[in-house]
């Protein structure tokens, strides 16, 4: 029986990729290295920064720049960008309003925690969520699994209980590892991309009691 609904943030309640590919390029550009759509997509999509620029830097020969001051950058260019720029999904609102009154709900996501508290704030939605997990709280995030099973232990519920809506391939296979069931919206990757999830959805009205249950 699902008791949980964990929520992913950028791809799935924010549609701010464009904007974290944006302050991605602008740092690393400062470095000398171009990052294409491309790129971003491989390295980037459904990861943590600490990840995916250790990985850039390394790949791309970057290594006597400062991965650290890299992320500060990077992460100060985007919560400038989100500011002024904040797009929000149709019917996430409503469907985390909808979840709120009979679900615990959680936010686990890849961006920082600062990068968190400056759109949960904007959008006034912190409450609604009884605890987030974003990358400053683990050491190996998506794809590997611990992001989730670490919320399911600050909840203190069993994973097997939990559904987790998701985005990214990355997103999926961190939330399937970790013994979830997974939902994945079409929102940033098409379905090819997102085949591990137990659920694909277009739309969050498709979002149900039903569908909850029936994971």
């Amino acid at each position: 029986m699902i008791t949980t609904v964990i929520f992913d943030m950028n791809g799935v309640i924010t549609d701010d990729e464009g904007l974290h590919e944006l302050a991605t390029q602008k740092t690393f550009e400062k470095v000398g290295l171009i990052v294409t759509p491309e790129i971003y997509r491989n390295y980037c999509l459904g990861r943590t920064d600490a990840s995916a620029f250790v990985d850039l830097a390394h790949d791309f020969h970057l290594k006597n720049h400062e991965v650290t001051s890299l992320i500060t950058h990077k992460s100060i260019l985007y919560q400038d960008l989100i500011a002024d720029n904040l797009q929000v999904y149709p019917g996430v609102v409503t469907l985390i309003e909808k979840l709120y009154q009979k679900y615990t709900l959680a936010l686990t996501t890849s961006s920082t925690f600062e990068e968190v508290q400056t759109v949960v704030n904007q959008m006034e939605i912190e409450n609604r969520f009884k605890i987030i997990v974003s990358s400053n709280d683990v050491k190996h995030g998506k794809p590997y699994p611990e992001p989730y099973l670490l919320t399911a232990e600050k909840l203190g519920v069993s994973c097997e209980n939990c559904a987790v809506i998701e985005d990214s391939e990355n997103g999926v296979r961190s939330a399937v590892a970790a013994g979830m069931k997974c939902i994945a919206i079409t929102n940033t990757e098409s379905g090819d991309k997102l085949m591990d999830a137990h659920c694909i959805i277009d739309d969050y009205q498709e979002i149900t009691d039903e569908l909850l249950q029936s994971l």
